[in-house]
């Protein structure tokens, strides 16, 4: 019997790595609020960020411009200051384990 109930555990373990296997968090604007962030505070948090990190895939021509909406250019920050610093900004952000990255716009 307990032969079964380590190979049980052990195909547990393996199951549950197989399944969670890449996910792993993003930090993204929260547009969903209340109240919803205002296009000033994601503005602001974007100078703030691009000041630490590297946001030229967010700069015209870089990878991640276009489309060139305010909020796709806060997911891109907020995520990068999230990467390098280990902090989401929940006063506008949220972590999903959604995917952000899109065609030629890759998320780290």
């Amino acid at each position: 019997m307990d032969k079964i109930s380590l190979s049980f555990f052990l195909l547990c373990c393996l199951l549950a790595i197989g399944c969670c296997h890449g996910k792993r968090p993003w930090c993204v604007a929260d547009t969903n609020g209340p109240p919803a962030p205002s296009d000033a505070q994601f503005q602001g948090f974007i100078d703030y960020a691009c000041g630490i990190v590297d946001c030229s895939p967010i700069q015209p021509g870089g990878n991640c411009y276009y489309p060139n909406y305010l909020v796709r250019h806060a997911d891109y920050a907020l995520n990068l200051f999230y990467k390098s610093r280990g902090v989401c900004n929940t006063e506008i952000g949220t972590i999903t384990s959604f995917d952000p990255s899109y065609t030629g716009c890759y998320y780290p």
